[in-house]
Parts: C-alpha cells; structure tokens; sequence
C-alpha cells in the first residue's frame, strides 16, 4: 500500500509568507496575501515606532517602491508636518491602503502629492490651511500741491 503524505501543502499553509502579516483570531492564524501592487493602492501592514510624523511617513514607506520626496522639493512649510509627534493612535497601521495610511497621518491640512514617474510623495497645505498674503498697500494717489495766494496787505 502506498502512503502519500502531504506534509509540504500543510507546512505552505502553516507558515507565513515572507510579505504577509499573520494575524490572530481565536487561536487561528490568518494568513493574508502580501502586496503586490507598486502604487499607493497597495496594502501595508505596519507597526510605526518613530517619534515624528517624518519619521513614521519614512516607516510607513520602506518596502513599497516609493520614497519621500526632499524638503526642498515641497511645501516650504513641510517640516512644521515632518516634526509634529506621532499620533500613538496610530501605530498600529494596516490592513489599508498605503495612500490612505498617508493621508490620515498628514491630517486634513494637508494634501498628499505623488510624482509617480519617479515614485516620490510629499504634501501640500490645502488652501485653507495656507496664510493668506499681506494686502499690498495701494500706490499713493498724486499729490497736487496748490499754491495759496501771497497775502500782500500786511
């Protein structure tokens, strides 16, 4: 009698895959599928230690083919995002979409920018958020001096 043991499909449904994040339920182990896609539609599954919001914006990246763009290259009032301190709320990212997952850290004042041709992303004020210029001062209207009459009876 022939005896076929299937120990090696057992063993690919037990173990992880290398990009997968196993999660617990109930003493089951599910095993989700990692990402395959190269954009901001990819799904991340991240634990974010950093202490900034730069720092975790860094984390939340590594691995996904895209990068932050240099500060010299966005907003000018980027690094007042990049220092503000990492929300503990959400340290614990995923599964959600990678531009999702940027987008709720950055907050609503500010609006996720991609340069896909060479996978960078940054942020910009939205214009609400963005300080409204100093009104210019109006040109000063023509001065027309008017020359009194001498006054000859003293």
């Amino acid at each position: 009698m022939t005896r076929v043991i299937y120990l090696g499909f057992a063993a690919v449904l037990v173990l992880p895959n290398a990009h997968a994040a196993p999660r617990l339920y109930d003493g089951y182990a599910l095993i989700d599928e990692a990402p395959v896609a190269t954009d901001l539609a990819q799904t991340v599954y991240r634990t974010v230690q950093g202490p900034t919001v730069g720092q975790g914006l860094y984390e939340l990246l590594t691995g996904t083919g895209y990068r932050l763009a240099e500060p010299r290259a966005a907003d000018p009032a980027i690094e007042r995002l990049y220092v503000q301190p990492y929300p503990e709320a959400q340290r614990e990212v995923g599964p959600v979409e990678l531009g999702v997952a940027l987008e709720r850290l950055a907050g609503p004042a500010w609006r996720l920018v991609v340069d896909p041709v060479n996978r960078l992303v940054s942020f910009e004020r939205r214009p609400l958020y963005r300080p409204t210029p100093a009104p210019t001062p109006a040109p000063p209207s023509e001065v027309v001096e008017v020359a009194e009459p001498e006054d000859s009876s003293l």
